[in-house]
């Protein structure tokens, strides 16, 4: 069991770099001319323009080890995309804190505030974990091709109970 608590990662400067690298490394296949200084540059963005949409959260240990990061933005830059968002995205955690409810924490948190912030859907495309997503009451609304790779599109309806697998 790993004990953590999510926060805004714009209060957590200290895990910045860490969280560009593994942002940059995981998704530079979509987004190819992004580098780690994009990712920075979201974060003090976040940081200093907070009528934006746009939070990053971190989930961290009690000793302050960074085990992953999720964002909600209102625009995650889909290309075609007709959905109003706002959008789940850049859900990533560490290899190690995987199967430990990280990444449910996280998708939690950004569901909650988006509820928070009082829309009543949000929206994610993803890669490969069309099924999890789906476990915990996402639903797909289409498939997509972006830079030449096949996407799900799921939207979450936020105005009801949260899924109850993100609730363990």
């Amino acid at each position: 069991m790993i004990s953590f608590k999510v926060a805004p990662l714009a209060d957590l400067e200290q895990h910045w770099q860490q969280a560009a690298e593994w942002s940059y490394e995981a998704w530079q296949h979509e987004f190819p001319s992004d580098t780690v200084q994009t990712y920075l540059d979201q974060y003090a963005l976040a940081r200093s323009k907070p009528e934006l949409l746009l939070e990053v959260f971190a989930a961290v240990t009690d000793n302050d080890q960074l085990l992953g990061v999720a964002t909600l933005v209102h625009d995650d830059e889909l290309p075609d995309a007709l959905e109003p968002g706002p959008w789940l995205a850049a859900v990533f955690v560490t290899p190690d804190a995987r199967k430990f409810g990280v990444g449910s924490a996280l998708v939690e948190h950004v569901v909650n505030r988006a509820r928070e912030l009082g829309y009543t859907r949000l929206f994610l495309y993803t890669e490969h974990q069309e099924n999890w997503y789906a476990s915990t009451g996402w639903v797909k609304i289409r498939d997509t091709i972006f830079l030449g790779l096949h996407h799900t599109v799921m939207q979450l309806d936020l105005s009801g109970q949260t899924p109850s697998a993100l609730q363990q």
